[in-house]
């Protein structure tokens, strides 16, 4: 990968779309004369590099002349060529002479637990925590990263030499019952003869599928989906580690999504003239943003994740938690499949090919071999594999060399380039990361929002808070409400000086929360915010960005959104989650709330406007002689008054329906205040049955404190009302 110094990078402005809205009153913030700032880019591609001799010792004191790099095959001028050790508990902070640099590096572990058999890890657990013990004795700081079953990626344990918290954190790794359900729901081993449907329940589909082998396939190829793009979203948190980093991978294989060798006469073959459903986006796929839009097969998805590691200096050290390389049948098939023997989908047909399923594991299980040869580590499979690692310890984990020379390009260019290294000492071994992928500004841009998309919870540099309004325009219609509330302190960094533009991107991910249908909308919009405004909110609590999408066609139900803010001057990322609950329009039945929103009310001279429409780039309302701003978080200064926007939903009129408003403290204390509220603005649509109002609500009574306020409208037929209760805070 290469590797850029930014020193001051200038940020331009980009026009866009932009409301700005301050929550709290700032300051007067003094002028600062400019502060002089120079651009310097320097790329370099660093490699590391472990050797040893034929007894398996690491080599320590070999010198720069001693080494040869080439990129596509041309030879490269070596900048610089030393020995890394990695600093253990206690030591100098500099090095003795000839000992070679010191540097700290974490350990990363990510537990497979979507293709791992829960009870094959349980039973490893003790050998597993061990050797980890034997890592943080000599000076590795150790990250666990678990791969869910739903397909998420989740931290078990931050950077830590604690040896209780390591164990804590191996024993929260669940291991999957996944693979015996699905298994036992397929009706393996019979899936090579099955022709009959069946109901497959697992993995987020419940469905009938064609055959036993088509549903096999199918769930395969979901499993394989997942874990690639779990793998990339550990790899998206530690890519930026400075030097080697060392991922041991926990894992029972990869699957495989070539098809044809495991099924005589059928089966799906593994080529480019098949949709893959990552290629189909039926998951986020996570490698579209190298520009490939072509469908792409199980082996290139895999090759691009190798590339991916090599382009960070990751390297995959694989271990298999249980000995799956015996290949005895009983084994082999009561291990993955313990209730399926003898059966098959109509009748007990018993196995007629049972060397097949010892040859799927088998692919699975190569698929490891590959992923650590290809990027520098190593594999430990079978039943001497703790051996193998306790011997690898401190020859692969306590030092290495890095390399570095500045690459053929001046600038990225947003292909691969293979990596070539000699050592001209005869004898010995190497390793060492074979490529790396030259990433334009966009690629990393893209790769960065992916992985938010994939695991916000992960991205806090950027804190911001957003919500997605459905606003209901017809059944099955909506427009998506983007609401957010940005904090120029955070984004600048306490103390910074905002002298420059600050140019951001914000990307919206909305998808099904079972992660089966893959992602349904994708928005991203540029945010430019300049110095006079940043002046201006510096002081504020929030300031308030908002836009709209079109008019979209969803189902009631409930969705996930994600949130991203991308900062590519500093490379920086903020993410948000939460759920969207699509509310039922125009079906008849009990009158409710379909939505509900607060934000500031400002005049206008505008009497003729098209009411109750949302502005796609600023995502304000207008109303005659009104525009209503929304509000992500309701933050309103005391003694301002505030709007409030409801949509309800109801098979008669309710126009008339009177509104009682009572806001109550936090935590008690004191009776329900009554507040005054008055219509600015309302609409009947008969056909769709959607009423829109747009209220005035008198606040200037509340003091400063959070509040529950409780909207009430009353049927004057005598019906149920309707309520919804908003959190308030009066600042």
């Amino acid at each position: 990968m290469s590797y850029r110094s930014p020193i001051g990078r200038s940020v331009s402005a980009v026009a866009a779309g932009l409301l700005a809205l301050t929550l709290s009153l700032p300051a007067q913030v003094p002028q600062t004369p400019p502060v002089e700032r120079h651009d310097v880019t320097v790329r370099l591609v660093l490699v590391d590099l472990i050797a040893f001799d034929k007894d398996g010792r690491f080599v320590a004191d070999l010198a720069p002349s001693d080494f040869e790099v080439f990129e596509d095959g041309k030879k490269m001028d070596l900048a610089s060529a030393e020995l890394v050790r990695l600093r253990r508990g206690g030591a100098a902070a500099e090095p003795a002479p000839g000992e070679g640099a010191l540097r700290d590096s974490p350990f990363v572990v990510v537990f497979d637990s979507i293709n791992t058999i829960q009870r094959m890890l349980d039973r490893s657990k003790p050998e597993i925590q061990a050797k980890l013990v034997q890592l943080l004795e000599i000076g590795r700081d150790i990250i666990v990263f678990e791969l869910k079953e739903d397909g998420r990626m989740e931290v078990l344990q931050p950077l830590t030499r604690d040896r209780a918290l390591i164990a804590k954190a191996v024993d929260k790794a669940t291991g999957s019952i996944w693979v015996e359900k699905a298994g036992d729901a397929l009706i393996v081993p019979s899936i090579i003869d099955g022709n009959t449907p069946i109901r497959v329940e697992g993995m987020g589909t419940v469905g009938y599928q064609q055959s036993t082998q088509m549903a096999f396939e199918a769930e395969t190829r979901r499993r394989f989906e997942k874990t690639i793009n779990g793998l990339l979203g550990v790899m998206n948190i530690v890519k930026d580690i400075r030097g080697r980093k060392s991922l041991l991978f926990v894992s029972g294989g990869v699957p495989s999504l070539s098809f044809t060798r495991f099924f005589e006469g059928g089966g799906v073959a593994d080529t480019t003239a098949v949709q893959s459903q990552v290629a189909a986006a039926k998951v986020n796929d996570p490698f579209k943003v190298l520009g490939k839009k072509t469908y792409r097969t199980g082996s290139e998805i895999f090759d691009d994740l190798v590339r991916f590691a090599n382009s960070h200096n990751i390297t995959f050290y694989a271990l298999d938690p249980d000995n799956y390389l015996r290949y005895i049948l009983g084994d082999i098939a009561y291990d993955n499949f313990p209730r399926a023997i003898g059966r098959s989908a109509s009748a007990a047909a018993g196995l007629k090919r049972p060397d097949e399923i010892a040859e799927i594991k088998r692919n699975e299980l190569a698929s490891l071999r590959t992923l650590s040869d290809d990027t520098g580590g190593a594999a430990f499979l079978g039943g001497s594999k703790f051996e193998q690692f306790a011997g690898i310890i401190e020859r692969d984990f306590a030092q290495y060399y890095e390399l570095s020379y500045a690459p053929k390009g001046k600038k990225a260019d947003g292909k691969y380039h293979k990596i070539q290294v000699k050592v001209l000492r005869p004898g010995l071994d190497i390793r060492f990361r074979e490529g790396f992928f030259d990433y334009t500004d966009d690629a990393r841009e893209g790769l960065a929002f992916a992985s938010a998309a994939y695991n916000p919870g992960l991205f806090k540099d950027i804190p911001f808070q957003a919500r997605i309004v459905p606003f209901a325009v017809g059944r099955d219609k909506y427009v998506l409400w983007i609401q957010t509330a940005l904090s120029a302190r955070r984004i600048l960094g306490e103390g910074a000086p905002a002298d420059q533009a600050v140019l951001l991107k914000f990307k919206l991910t909305l998808d099904d929360p079972a992660g089966s249908s893959g992602f349904l909308s994708e928005t991203a919009v540029p945010i430019a915010l300049i110095p006079s405004f940043l002046q201006r909110v510096r002081n504020a609590e929030y300031f308030g960005w908002n836009c709209a999408s079109a008019e979209t066609e969803l189902k009631p139900k409930t969705y996930r959104a994600t949130f991203a803010i991308y900062d590519r001057a500093l490379d920086r990322m903020g993410a948000v989650e939460s759920s969207v609950e699509i509310p039922e329009v125009g079906t008849g039945g009990a009158p409710k709330v379909l939505t509900a929103t607060v934000g500031m009310l400002f005049k206008t001279d505008k009497a003729m406007v098209v009411p109750f429409t949302i502005a796609n780039d600023d995502g304000t309302v207008d109303v005659p002689n009104r525009k209503f701003y929304p509000m992500a978080v309701a933050h309103v200064q005391r003694g301002q008054r505030a709007g409030l926007l409801v949509q309800i939903g109801a098979a008669q009129d309710p126009r008339k329906w009177p509104l009682a408003v009572t806001a109550a403290r936090v935590g008690g204390g004191a009776e329900a205040a009554a507040l005054g509220a008055s219509v600015v603005h309302e609409e009947w649509g008969k056909k769709a049955g959607i009423w829109n109002a747009l209220y005035e609500l008198e606040l200037e009574t509340l003091a400063p404190g959070d509040y529950e306020v409780t909207f009430r409208w009353a049927d004057p037929a005598g019906g149920a009302p309707l309520e919804t209760v908003l959190a308030f805070r009066i600042l």
